[in-house]
């Protein structure tokens, strides 16, 4: 059996040197692996002429397995992206669903299953399946973006959760726009308790420098950020996402995971990419101080 299994289409991010592996699939399976998770296995749609690449990447990474759904339609499509403090940068993304008949059967016997879906290739049809084929926890992070007819990435406008959703997930974890987008709630302690109430068990708001909220249908927990050096905050919430995951794993209360993910994520954010380390010494100091700071509601 597996610890975690991550499924979502990874991306490639175009720099002047080359294609370099990315996405929040590949980020929440290399935080895994750093954290010493070893039986672990990636699950994404991808085109032959980047199956090669993408192979190289992932055994550099550490993550022990992968499977590749081929995609016979669509290899790639180069978009146009910008974090807001730097020129537009492209990368390439593969926006082809992932259906049931996709995933083998031997990756549903896993722990925990990480739902990490680039643009949307994870829909309700999927989500439902695997909440009904297998005993695993299901962990969402929605990613909720597309792709423009400019080929520029963006946020979706038009979603109803409530509408597409047959199922409860056990954890779910927006940021705070894609709560709002959600939930049209601009409020993330309402948008929360309207998630909880349609689609899942526990709902963790992401919201960068100020931390994060979980709300488990009875009360909140408030977990503050970490004052890092930010360098590099891109798929911070795919990090805090694995932290979590696995904290939840090993039996640790909502409080204990929230500031060990929040650490975690702190660390990333001090390097560029996937360039940081997992200094368990420095997670722990970190994570106590967080700790200190909790609040309950």
């Amino acid at each position: 059996m597996y610890d975690l299994v991550v499924i979502g289409n990874p991306t490639f991010l175009l720099t002047s040197e080359h294609q370099r592996l990315s996405g929040p699939s590949v980020y929440s399976a290399a935080t895994a692996s750093k954290l010493g998770i070893e039986q672990l296995a990636i699950v994404g749609s991808l085109g032959k002429s980047l199956s090669e690449e993408f192979i190289h990447s992932v055994d550099a990474l550490g993550i022990p397995e992968y499977f590749i759904i081929p995609d016979d339609k669509e290899s790639a499509r180069e978009i146009e992206t910008s974090d807001g403090t730097k020129p537009s940068t492209g990368f390439l993304g593969i926006p082809h669903e992932i259906g049931i008949r996709d995933i083998p059967d031997e990756f549903l016997k896993a722990r925990a299953i990480l739902l990490c879906p680039s643009l949307q290739e994870v829909n309700s049809e999927l989500m439902e399946w695997l909440c009904n084929s297998s005993d695993s926890m299901i962990f969402l992070n929605p990613q909720l973006q597309s792709i423009s007819s400019e080929s520029k990435l963006e946020y979706i406008k038009d979603l109803d959760l409530k509408e597409k959703t047959h199922c409860f997930i056990d954890i779910l974890q927006p940021n705070e726009q894609e709560a709002q987008l959600i939930t049209g709630e601009s409020d993330p302690y309402l948008a929360a308790e309207l998630l909880v109430e349609w689609a899942s068990e526990i709902c963790v708001v992401t919201m960068g420098e100020r931390g994060s909220l979980i709300y488990d249908g009875s009360e909140y927990l408030i977990i503050p950020p970490y004052a890092a050096n930010a360098v590099d905050s891109i798929e911070a919430g795919s990090v805090y996402l694995s932290g979590f995951a696995i904290k939840h794993l090993h039996g640790k209360n909502l409080s204990e995971c929230g500031a060990y993910a929040s650490a975690l994520a702190s660390i990333k954010v001090e390097h560029n990419r996937l360039d940081f380390q997992v200094d368990q010494k420095e997670i722990t100091q970190r994570y106590e101080q967080v700790s200190e700071s909790v609040e309950f509601r």
